[in-house]
């Protein structure tokens, strides 16, 4: 019996996942249930990361925009990625590391992220849903998962370490 009433509840268990899921894909934003509050649902928005030349050239050549807060994933002294968002967003707090970013330290990443890793870093905007730019980005990896939530806070997933060279 045991066995049974546990079965039941991993499909209850999905079945209420599937269904908040579907909500959440047609936009459904408040839900309300005869004899219980109504309650609002999540409401995300997703961008994305878009190569950039001119971004590219900002961390190549070193320059740091005054208007962005700098942020490094990454473990140990090389970071994964680099991110500047605009002042005006708040980053969600979480894998990000926040930096006080200054010129020799970012020449000296850019300089250590182009050698050590097996696919050159690029910069990338980062964009909301309508095109319109949240930040920069800077990794050898060129994709990540960008969500707007409320209050122009977003949470930017930060990417998988990247591959080494090796030695040649």
């Amino acid at each position: 019996m045991t066995g049974m009433g546990n079965c039941f509840k991993k499909r209850a268990g999905w079945v209420l996942v599937f269904a908040a899921l579907i909500l959440m894909a047609t936009g459904v934003n408040a839900l309300d249930l005869p004899g219980f509050k109504s309650f609002k649902l999540p409401s995300f928005r997703y961008g994305k990361i878009k190569r950039d030349r001119d971004v590219n050239r900002i961390f190549q050549t070193y320059n740091i925009l005054p208007d962005h807060r700098y942020y490094r994933a990454g473990q140990g002294n090389i970071p994964h990625a680099i991110i500047g968002v605009q002042d005006n967003f708040k980053l969600r707090s979480g894998i990000w590391q926040p930096v006080d970013l200054t010129t020799p330290l970012l020449r000296s990443w850019v300089t250590q992220m182009d050698n050590i890793y097996g696919y050159p870093p690029y910069g990338s905007l980062i964009l909301d849903d309508n095109g319109q730019r949240l930040g920069i980005w800077y990794s050898s990896k060129q994709w990540t998962t960008v969500i707007i939530e409320e209050k122009n806070e977003i949470a930017i997933l930060a990417p998988e370490p990247p591959g080494f060279r090796g030695s040649q």
